[in-house]
């Protein structure tokens, strides 16, 4: 009975501290102890603070440090010419569109 309780407790604990994270970015295992971590935000800084927040959080349930190894950026402007650029910037202000998945960064990293 008490193992019943303990094993109860322990997996409402893990629920309860994954809710807590403020990092929004997704964690991917890779090969050779590495992980991918890929996060989608409405600003470049935005996607790299998540990644790296929740890269970091990962080595730290570790005990070890975060080492990046690759990062690589992506934003769904990136092929827009200016013109298209601008009148996407007037329209999301004069109508408060906003998309908060305009730029993605995915980090190739390790603990070490």
């Amino acid at each position: 009975m008490n193992s019943k309780i303990f094993s109860c407790l322990v997996v409402c604990a893990v629920a309860l501290l994954a809710g807590c994270t403020s990092f929004k970015a997704t964690i991917l295992p890779q090969q050779n102890h590495t992980y991918s971590a890929i996060a989608m935000a409405s600003s470049q800084k935005a996607a790299l603070e998540d990644a790296v927040g929740k890269a970091t959080e990962v080595c730290k349930e570790q005990k070890k440090q975060l080492v990046i190894l690759n990062r690589e950026e992506e934003s769904k402007s990136d092929g827009d010419s200016t013109a298209t650029q601008m009148t996407k910037m007037v329209v999301g202000t004069l109508f408060s569109i906003r998309n908060d998945e305009d730029h993605k960064i995915t980090l190739l990293f390790r603990c070490e």
